[in-house]
C-alpha cells in the first residue's frame, strides 16, 4: 500500500464528496438498510475471482431484487459476461487513467453499496465514491490508516483464514451469516464437455503467475516419464497461457521421444471455455497455486497441488477435501528455488492415491 496515493485519494474525496458524492458517515450504516443497487469489485486474477464466487452468490441470495453490477477485469470477460448472479458488468483494469469513464458507466445503475472483494487500494475506493456509492465494505490485505477509515465501513485490517472464508466473513456486516452461505466455488461461463476417454488423462499446469511458485520443468518431465512407464495408457495434457510457451518448449525437448504420442500440448492454444472443457475431462490435475487449480476445484475434479511459499490453508482447496492431495513444504532457504523441495516421487505417489 502506497501512503502517498492513499493520502492523495483521501484529500481528493474530502473535496469531491461534499460537492458531488453521496458517501454517508460510516456510523449511519446498518445491515437493516435494504440496498437496491450494489457494486461488487473483483478486478484481479482468475483465481481471485473464483474465490469470490461464494460471496457473490451469498449477496445475490440476500438481496434477490437488487441490481448487482460487477466491476471486473477485461481479462476475465469470458468468465463473467454471462454470470447469472449479476445484472451488469463494467470492466476496469485498476488504473486511474480510465477510472472516470468506467465509474460513470457504473453510476448509471445508481449503486448505494460497494462490496470490494478483491481490487487495488486506494483507486477502488475512489471508483466507488465517484460511482455514487453511499457505503463501502472492503476485504483488505493491508492495515487501513485511521484517517482513511471514514470511507470504509469494514474492514480495517487483514483477516486470517482461507481467502474464501475471509470474503464470507466480510458479509457478516450485512447480516449474511455462515449458516446462510456455502464456501463452494462455481464456474460462471459455459463450456462444452469433451467425450469420455478410455485413457488416464493427467493434466500438468507448468506455470504459475509467480515463478517462485512454479515447479521445475525437469521435475514435470521426470513425473511424466514415470507415469507413462507405469501405465502406457496415460495421456499428459500440458495446459497454460501463451506466457508459458517457453515452458512447453523445454518440456517437449526434454521428454523421451518415445513418449511424444502420450503428450498433448495445449499451452497457449485454448480459450477459457476450451481450457475448462479439458480440465473437466482430466482424471487429475497437477498444479501449483494458480487459476487452473481453482477451476478444477470448482469442477470437482481431483488435484495434486504443490505449495512451498504459498499457504494452502489460505489459497488451497477449501471444498471436497477428500478428492484433493495437497503437498506442502516449509520453505528451506538452502534451496536455490523453493519448489525444488518437492520431489517427483511424492507427487507420483499423490497421483496414485487419487487414481
Amino acid at each position: 500500500m502506497k501512503l502517498k496515493k492513499l493520502k492523495w485519494v483521501h484529500n481528493f474525496l474530502n473535496i469531491y464528496n461534499p460537492l458531488f458524492g453521496k458517501m454517508k458517515k460510516t456510523d449511519t450504516f446498518s445491515s437493516d438498510i435494504q440496498f437496491n443497487s450494489i457494486l461488487i469489485f473483483s478486478t484481479t486474477a482468475l483465481g481471485d475471482f473464483m474465490f469470490n464466487t461464494p460471496a457473490i452468490r451469498a449477496i445475490r441470495a440476500h438481496y434477490p431484487d437488487a441490481h448487482i453490477t460487477l466491476v471486473s477485469s477485461e481479462k476475465n470477460r469470458l468468465l463473467v459476461e454471462n454470470y447469472d448472479q449479476i445484472d451488469s458488468v463494467v470492466y476496469w483494469d485498476n488504473k486511474i487513467r480510465n477510472l472516470l469513464p468506467i465509474a460513470l458507466q457504473a453510476k448509471k445503475y445508481k449503486p448505494e453499496l460497494a462490496v470490494i472483494l478483491h481490487s487495488h487500494l486506494p483507486y477502488d475506493v475512489l471508483f466507488a465514491v465517484v460511482a455514487g456509492c453511499q457505503y463501502i465494505l472492503r476485504n483488505t490485505y493491508d492495515v487501513i490508516p485511521e484517517w482513511f477509515r471514514k470511507w470504509i465501513v469494514a474492514e480495517y485490517k487483514p483477516q486470517s483464514g482461507h481467502f474464501i472464508q475471509r470474503k464470507l466473513n466480510l458479509l457478516k456486516s450485512l447480516d449474511i451469516i455462515e449458516k446462510d452461505t456455502s464456501p463452494e466455488m462455481e464456474l460462471t461461463c459455459k463450456y462444452t464437455p469433451l467425450d469420455d476417454s478410455n485413457k488416464v488423462i493427467i493434466g500438468f499446469q507448468l506455470g504459475t503467475s509467480s515463478p517462485i511458485r512454479t515447479w521445475g520443468v525437469d521435475k514435470f518431465v521426470q513425473l511424466a516419464e514415470k507415469l507413462i512407464e507405469s501405465n502406457p495408457n496415460t495421456i499428459i495434457k500440458l495446459i497454460g497461457s501463451s506466457r508459458e510457451l517457453s515452458l512447453s518448449s523445454v518440456f517437449l525437448n526434454k521428454i523421451k521421444p518415445e513418449y511424444n504420442n502420450n503428450i498433448v500440448d495445449l499451452i497457449g492454444k485454448t480459450t477459457l471455455p476450451e481450457l475448462i472443457s479439458h480440465i473437466e475431462n482430466m482424471s487429475v490435475l497437477v498444479t501449483g497455486d494458480t487459476g487452473p487449480l481453482h477451476i478444477a476445484i470448482a469442477l470437482k475434479k481431483p488435484t495434486v497441488s504443490l505449495f512451498v511459499t504459498a499457504d494452502p490453508k489460505i489459497s488451497g482447496p477449501y471444498q471436497d477435501m477428500d478428492i484433493h492431495q495437497v503437498i506442502k513444504k516449509e520453505y528451506d532457504p538452502s534451496y536455490e528455488h523453493p519448489m525444488e523441495q518437492i520431489n517427483t516421487d511424492e507427487v507420483f505417489k499423490a497421483i496414485h492415491n487419487i487414481l
